[in-house]
């Protein structure tokens, strides 16, 4: 009776144990705080999307600059955020949209390079996030999702918080 009681016991803890885990999941990051001079560059960023969107040839390396000065000091951040916006172009060349419709594409553009504690649940709603955004200025399905996949290339890239061995789900 002993016996079956200690081995009912040790599988309750081991059960307890590993219940206790699965309740584990990465906690959500804190955003980048848009102060100081992030909403004028929010509205460079916005213009840039503009001129690609018209054609206009310095509209990525434009756009690109504006995005790339906050992936320094990442490893392979510039490299990815040069692709988003390459990406970017090739979307939005020849979509025609008002200024104020880039604003909401320019901030999750904004987030996906500046944002470093960012948690997997975020950079796939800001992915999601990405692809709503472009289908809504008439970028079709597959090169939204193309967008959409670099963007948390780019967050792998630039990220200072990576999932921990406890954070299971």
């Amino acid at each position: 009776m002993l016996i079956r009681v200690k081995r009912y016991s040790a599988c309750a803890l081991v059960v307890c144990f590993a219940l206790s885990f699965v309740g584990c999941r990465q906690a959500d990051g804190a955003l980048p705080a848009t102060t100081g001079t992030v909403p004028n560059e929010l509205g460079d960023i916005s213009r840039d999307l503009q001129n690609l969107a018209s054609g206009n040839p310095e509209g990525p390396r434009d756009l690109s600059d504006d995005l790339s000065h906050y992936a320094e000091g990442t490893n392979g951040g510039l490299a990815a955020a040069e692709e988003l916006s390459r990406r970017l172009g090739q979307a939005l060349t020849g979509k025609t949209f008002k200024l104020a419709d880039a604003m909401p594409l320019a901030h999750t553009c904004w987030l996906a390079v500046a944002g470093r504690q960012l948690s997997e649940k975020q950079i796939e709603n800001l992915q999601n996030e990405m692809k709503l955004q472009l289908t809504t200025m008439g970028v079709s399905e597959q090169q939204a999702q193309e967008v959409a996949a670099q963007v948390g290339v780019v967050q792998q890239a630039v990220t200072a918080r990576h999932r921990r061995w406890y954070e299971l789900l």
